[in-house]
């Protein structure tokens, strides 16, 4: 009886370790991959984000090309600057401007120029 009970253990035992083994921990999802398919919403327009700078003024972000494209505006109407990514996780880039995402955050650098935070804006 006891080598039968031993072996119901060892059996029990073998059967619950993968039950224990340490899981994977998720990573948090990038701006790109949160936004890689909310280019539109339902209407077709552009879906835009409002971020507040740390120079007072809005930032207006829309994200197309599956989040690898994004659209900046300081003013909802004006022209947009276009930046681009090479691969989700890497910072957006365009003619003399670099904008890297972190969390709800944006930094925009700009040669010669100092860099700009913004924080999005909850809506």
């Amino acid at each position: 009886m006891t080598s039968s009970w031993i072996g119901g253990v060892s059996i029990g035992a073998v059967l619950m370790l993968p039950g224990c083994s340490e899981q994977p921990q998720k990573m948090a999802r990038t701006e790109q991959q949160i936004h890689a398919g909310d280019s539109a919403v339902a209407s077709g327009a552009p879906r835009i984000h409002l971020y507040q700078c740390d120079d007072d003024r809005t930032l207006f972000v829309n994200f197309k090309d599956k989040g690898l494209t994004v659209k900046l505006r300081h003013d909802a109407w004006a022209s947009a600057v276009v930046l681009t990514a090479p691969s989700q996780g890497l910072p957006y880039i365009g003619e003399s401007i670099i904008a890297t995402f972190s969390g709800n955050h944006i930094t925009i650098k700009v040669p010669g120029k100092r860099p700009v935070i913004c924080q999005k804006q909850v809506t």
